[in-house]
């Protein structure tokens, strides 16, 4: 009875530790947009490593690398499938729990922590705001934020726990002992 109570009470303090996390990563890129746009005028830039990488201030109407920017329902169409799949998000971190899954749960936490980041955006803004830029010799990489950046781990998490560790893992080590069936 009492590893029972031991074991639901370990759960909780988990799920409470997730419920945390999840809050600290979306006041982390709520409070970085903040001093962006508060600090830095629209399309001000600031130079932190010459050549190389730089802060400014921009807001992406649109989705990755201004996919639909300036479309007129775009928006519309952005803030409805985010909601849709904050949801699938969420009902997949429960299936995640349910599994024991850590590796999941974890980069469903960043993937719901940059949904959520911009979908703040998108419903105050219209827009999402975003200030790191990055120039690779002529090719100047995208401007994105920090719930992006959330995305894209998140997501490599999920390609790898897909790939390596869940039980049907593509490319998982299978048991080396054969059963009499396996013959």
């Amino acid at each position: 009875m009492q590893g029972i109570r031991l074991d639901r009470r370990k759960r909780i303090i988990i799920e409470i530790a997730s419920v945390l996390l999840l809050g600290i990563l979306i006041a982390i890129d709520q409070i970085t947009k903040f001093h962006f746009s508060t600090t830095l005028e629209l399309h001000e830039e600031k130079t932190v490593i010459d050549g190389f990488f730089y802060f400014t201030h921009t807001i992406n109407t649109g989705a990755a690398w201004s996919f639909l920017a300036g479309v007129s329902w775009s928006q519309l169409f952005f803030k409805i499938l985010t909601g849709i799949a904050l949801v699938a998000f969420v009902f997949f971190y429960v299936y995640a729990a349910r599994k024991g899954y850590k590796w999941l749960r974890v980069s469903l936490i960043l993937v719901i922590a940059g949904t959520v980041g911009n979908f703040i955006d998108r419903l105050t803004i219209d827009g999402v705001i975003d200030f790191l830029g990055f120039i690779f010799g002529d090719y100047c990489f995208p401007i994105f934020n920090i719930a992006d950046s959330f995305l894209v781990v998140g997501v490599i998490m999920l390609i790898i726990h897909y790939l390596f560790i869940d039980e049907g893992a593509v490319f998982k080590k299978k048991n080396a002992k054969k059963t009499v069936s396996d013959k």
